[in-house]
């Protein structure tokens, strides 16, 4: 039954993101169930993709979206650039949790194209569940193994993390199935649930697209 609550939750989210990114130009990276469905219900003019490398799962989701838009992929180092100068609407992700603050956990690439997207006067809109937001602000950026950005024999340090962290006054907008939430209304879901969590507990989180 929490399974089922929990898709139904996403879906919900994702028809409201949909009806707010509604036929316009739109920016993302890496893979999120929720956004991938506001993506099929928007009917965007156009969708610009980053590859989200190690995994690139950003060439998955354009392979997909492919026969729905006008689709772009390009290289996670060149998408903050890209927003102003492919002319995106509005920059949608999704999140692996939403902090009590607003700060946003999501994949490696994503604090950039936000601030990017802040500097250019764009829109940037985060959508997921409400069971993202997590009751506590502590972060696991899940660091990769070193050998996939170097393994060679010099003595060089490696920081390959699969999240990073988005601060709060980068997002416009916290698109969820109870609707659009700012950072009060983030921080009162995170309250609400410290409040359920069990006695010396942390209540957990999906993982993103799930």
């Amino acid at each position: 039954q929490g399974l089922v609550d929990a898709l139904g939750a996403d879906q919900r989210a994702a028809t409201r993101a949909a009806e707010r990114v509604a036929h316009a130009r739109i920016a993302t990276l890496s893979r999120s169930g929720t956004v991938r469905e506001a993506l099929s219900q928007a009917d965007p003019d156009a969708v610009l993709l980053a590859e989200s490398r190690p995994g690139r799962e950003g060439v998955e989701v354009a392979e997909s979206v492919a026969g729905e838009a006008e689709v772009t992929l390009t290289t996670d180092a060149a998408l903050a650039h890209a927003v102003d100068e492919w002319g995106a609407d509005v920059v949608l992700v999704g999140a692996d949790a939403v902090h009590g603050d607003g700060s946003v956990v999501n994949k490696a690439g994503t604090r950039t194209v936000a601030l990017a997207g802040t500097h250019e006067g764009i829109e940037v809109i985060v959508a997921a569940a409400t069971d993202k937001i997590a009751p506590d602000g502590r972060t696991d950026l899940e660091h990769r193994n070193s050998g996939e950005v170097y393994d060679g024999e010099a003595d060089v340090d490696v920081y390959n993390p699969t999240f990073d962290v988005t601060p709060a006054d980068c997002v416009d907008a916290f698109v969820t199935e109870r609707g659009i939430l700012g950072p009060d209304g983030v921080s009162e879901v995170a309250a609400d649930h410290r409040n359920r969590a069990p006695l010396g507990g942390r209540r957990s989180t999906r993982p993103d697209g799930q």
